[in-house]
């Protein structure tokens, strides 16, 4: 992918090196389109898992294996409902975190780790 016939776009997508301070910023030259682009790519491959999904429940009640609308009519225990609730905060506390995070590494990467990432 090139900006132009002479200046091609660089993208930092590896590790260069040990991160000590600030993390790198892989998609800082990233245009808004191709975010836009990977989003879309990901709700497309979303609804290819729900249809799936569905096909499969379709046919676990066509096979008499599950009654058909079980998914949709199921009712969770209280433990249950708690459990799903938790866990559903945690995922969506875990995705949006990412939108407010500042640039600390939030891990110690050894300084000689460059010796491990070399190609042989």
């Amino acid at each position: 992918m090139k900006k132009s016939e002479n200046s091609p776009i660089k993208f930092n997508a590896a590790l260069q090196g040990a991160i000590k301070d600030t993390e790198p910023d892989f998609l800082a030259a990233l245009p808004m389109d191709n975010a836009v682009g990977a989003i879309m790519a990901l709700s497309a491959e979303l609804y290819l898992l729900r249809e799936r999904l569905s096909t499969l429940e379709l046919e676990l009640a066509a096979h008499h294996i599950l009654p058909e609308g079980a998914v949709e009519h199921h009712k969770d225990t209280p433990l249950q409902a708690q459990t799903r609730a938790e866990d559903l905060a945690a995922y969506t506390n875990r995705i949006l975190s990412e939108l407010a995070r500042d640039r600390i590494p939030v891990s110690v990467i050894h300084p000689n780790v460059n010796k491990y990432l070399r190609q042989p």
